[in-house]
């Protein structure tokens, strides 16, 4: 599924680049939302780290993980670390909501509804940011653990994986 994760990075960016409304803007952005929602389902679907349990983010992990980052030694996660799993869903919820807004927008009830718009456009200067805070969490924690993550979305492989940890929803509630 790395796949799916690239081909919203690149659906995104041409959304950004391209944001007229026009059909091309609109046929990617519903792509974008496919992209989604195909992830999802096969979340539910799937076993190993890519399954739905794996993605439910955990307040207590996450405090856990926190405490950790904020001391310096946050442990490496064969997945997602808690506060990856939180900006997984925010971007998720974001793309779904672009996707929404847009589609409304087209509609005739909605048609050159400013608010609407606005909207739309504050969604899109969402995530825009949530991005910037996805590339600079990579980036601190590719300098922290020392850890090529791009190259790990590339090939599906991490260094040393058997060392590292999970801290998804099960270890949240052990802790």
């Amino acid at each position: 599924m790395r796949a799916l994760h690239w081909a919203l990075a690149l659906a995104i960016v041409f959304d950004f680049v391209r944001d007229d409304g026009d059909w091309a803007h609109r046929a990617v952005g519903y792509s974008a939302v496919g992209f989604v929602l195909i992830r999802l389902l096969w979340s539910a679907v799937t076993q190993g780290l890519g399954r739905m349990a794996m993605l439910k983010p955990s307040p207590r992990a996450t405090m856990v993980y926190l405490r950790a980052l904020i001391s310096g030694r946050p442990p490496r996660c064969t997945g997602h670390d808690p506060l990856g799993l939180w900006m997984v869903w925010l971007l998720w919820m974001l793309v779904l909501l672009l996707g929404i807004t847009g589609w409304m927008s087209r509609l005739d009830a909605f048609w050159g509804d400013e608010l609407l718009h606005d909207l739309h456009a504050r969604l899109a200067d969402a995530l825009l940011l949530a991005i910037a805070l996805h590339l600079a969490g990579v980036a601190a924690m590719i300098w922290i653990w020392r850890e090529n993550l791009p190259a790990a979305m590339v090939t599906g492989r991490k260094r040393d994986v058997e060392q590292s940890v999970e801290l998804g929803a099960d270890q949240g509630r052990r802790n």
